[in-house]
């Protein structure tokens, strides 16, 4: 596997039609695909996630091949194999941006359509809160609650757990705790609600949650197999990668 920074190259702005298409969710995913020299027919074999360097798309991807720039000067590209040896207990930083949903519905018997529905993580607390008549915590809380409880759900099966760490707690009297309390040591928030139209098909409709923090690795085999599948639905959208960074 190989971790790649990818920028545009200096004769991009001047293909108006490469430009255009890098600048889309998924035109970027077909560019990188192209990058990356895939059959059509071919599986997807990276994740990507897309950001900004000096007010030009760029991108962070994970994949099997080593992308091989051409002679067009389109692209910009700095692989590094990604191997990490990691050890049990170790920490490390990281960064996500996922499409966390819960699945809602009944199975029916032999019949294809099971009646599951996939629900953006967000509105189904929101929904829950509003049908059990409970107090409806504002928006920032709620984006927390509902992204932190997927990812423990994630960590229990992708061989890591969340990091925690101390912090003083105080007081209704405004007196500090006797002893600190413990707090999940990761933030939440960048939720976005996308509208992915394409011709001639019905609209992909998703949202996106940025998580950013420190975790323990519990199992090294199993954690680094679920990097490189990467996290939750959406990856041909920017959705799934994890990067890691040593603490």
């Amino acid at each position: 596997m190989f971790l790649s920074r990818v920028e545009l190259g200096p004769r991009a702005t001047e293909r108006e039609e490469f430009w255009r298409e890098v600048s889309r969710p998924y035109g970027a995913h077909q560019a990188l695909w192209k990058l990356l020299g895939r059959d059509p027919e071919q599986k997807r074999d990276f994740l990507f996630r897309a950001e900004e360097c000096r007010g030009r798309p760029s991108f962070l991807v994970l994949s099997a091949q080593r992308p091989e720039v051409g002679t067009d000067g389109l692209w910009g590209v700095e692989s590094k194999p990604f191997a990490p040896e990691l050890g049990v207990g170790q920490r490390l930083g990281f960064r996500l941006r996922a499409s966390p949903v819960v699945s809602r519905g009944e199975r029916v018997e032999g019949k294809a359509n099971r009646r599951i529905h996939r629900h953006d993580v967000v509105m189904d607390l929101t929904r829950r809160l509003r049908d059990s008549g409970e107090p409806m915590p504002d928006l920032t809380e709620r984006i927390r609650d509902s992204g932190l409880a997927w990812l423990v759900k994630q960590s229990e099966r992708a061989g890591f757990r969340l990091a925690s760490t101390s912090v003083e707690a105080i007081g209704d009297d405004g007196l500090l705790e006797a002893e600190p309390r413990e707090q999940t040591a990761v933030r939440v928030d960048g939720y976005q609600q996308h509208r992915i139209v394409r011709r001639g098909a019905t609209a992909i409709r998703f949202s996106t949650l940025d998580f950013e923090g420190v975790l323990e690795v519990v199992d090294p085999a199993v954690f680094v197999a679920k990097v490189i599948a990467g996290f939750g639905p959406q990856k041909a959208f920017g959705c799934g990668l994890m990067l890691l960074r040593r603490t």
